[in-house]
This record gives C-alpha cells, sequence and structure tokens, in this order.
C-alpha cells in the first residue's frame, strides 16, 4: 500500500517548497546590507552606548571596507571596519563608516565635548594600526587618532564640541606602508558621554 506523501500530486510540490526554501535560507537574505538609517543607542548612565542593533545600519565610506557581522536571525552583533590600501589619514571633509544618530541622541550631544570609548577585536589576520573618531554634523569633522595595540582593548578618545550633531564617523588607520590589503579592527561597542 502505497503512503499518501508519495502520491505525486503531494510529493513534488512538497519537494519544490522544501528546495525553495533551503535555497532562500542558504543566500541569508538577513545579512544582505541595509540602507543607512539613524539609531537612538541606549542612554546608560548619562552615556550614549551604541551596540549590536546600533550597528545595524551604518553609511559607508568609499575609503574602507565596511562589515556588519549578524547572528542567525539577522540581527547586527558588531561592526567591521578596514582601511583601503594607501588611504590617508582622514580631514575635516572625511566622513569615514558613519553611525548616524536619531535626533533625540543627536540633541543629547551637541554643542558639547564628549569621550568617546570604542571597544574593540582586531581582526585575526590584517590588523588596523590604529582608529580615528569625530562627532559629526554641521562643522567640519575634527578627528581624534589612536594606536589601537593587536589585542581586545578599549581605546577612549576625547573629541571637541560640534554643533548640529548627526553621526558618529570612524576610521580605521593602517601605518603600514607596503600594505597591500585591507587592515581593519571589529567594534563591539560604542560608548559616548557629553561633558557639559
Amino acid at each position: 500500500m502505497r503512503v499518501w506523501l508519495m502520491h505525486p500530486a503531494v510529493f513534488y510540490p512538497l519537494a519544490a517548497i522544501v528546495a525553495a526554501t533551503v535555497i532562500a535560507i542558504s543566500i541569508r537574505p538577513q545579512s544582505w546590507p541595509h540602507a543607512p538609517a539613524a539609531v537612538a543607542g541606549q542612554q546608560i548612565g548619562g552615556a550614549l552606548v551604541l551596540a549590536q542593533s546600533s550597528f545595524d545600519a551604518p553609511a559607508g565610506d568609499a575609503d574602507q571596507n565596511l562589515y556588519v557581522t549578524r547572528n542567525f536571525l539577522g540581527q547586527a552583533q558588531t561592526l567591521r571596519i578596514a582601511a583601503l590600501p594607501s588611504t590617508p589619514a582622514p580631514g575635516a571633509n572625511d566622513r569615514g563608516v558613519q553611525i548616524l544618530l536619531s535626533s533625540a541622541a543627536a540633541t543629547a550631544l551637541a554643542n558639547q565635548p564628549a569621550t568617546i570609548s570604542v571597544n574593540y577585536n582586531p581582526l585575526p589576520i590584517n590588523a588596523a594600526t590604529g582608529l580615528a573618531v569625530s562627532l559629526q554634523g554641521a562643522g567640519p569633522a575634527v578627528w581624534v587618532t589612536q594606536a589601537a595595540p593587536p589585542q581586545q582593548g578599549m581605546l577612549r578618545f576625547e573629541v571637541p564640541a560640534q554643533a548640529g550633531v548627526s553621526a558618529v564617523g570612524l576610521r580605521a588607520i593602517s601605518n603600514n606602508g607596503d600594505q597591500h590589503e585591507a587592515y581593519g579592527l571589529e567594534i563591539t561597542r560604542i560608548s559616548i558621554t557629553p561633558h557639559p
């Protein structure tokens, strides 16, 4: 006696549905790049904290590679940035990789100097030698740069006040003169503490 599941009218449509589902999952559409979008972050003890979901949709930079690591459900986990070969240090007109801020988050940071703490992991191969950050808004970007030791750590930057803050800019720095590959960092958390 033949099982009803093996009947051609049931088996072939079911096989097609299973195959389409496997193909759809294997191409991981949840990991595809997202259009840049503003994020609110979390207010923790007077600091604006950007982590995981805040890294979901950053604005890219032509001089850097950008990759958002995601879990199986497509939720952002970390932000990886890497400087392309022969990329100079950022200038006042450079924007870097930007984490766009919501109006509420931006208002809390406007016209105040701030401390930006960046937790990072070096990439296992081709780790960047430094990181530059800036608060970006109506005026030219003022970049603050620090060396990034090749181990997990936190860098603390003192950035000047910026009018009309709209984003946090990030730029991986590499001092490798013979560079033929991109050198970068994996950013796991950013904390911004304004100083009124």
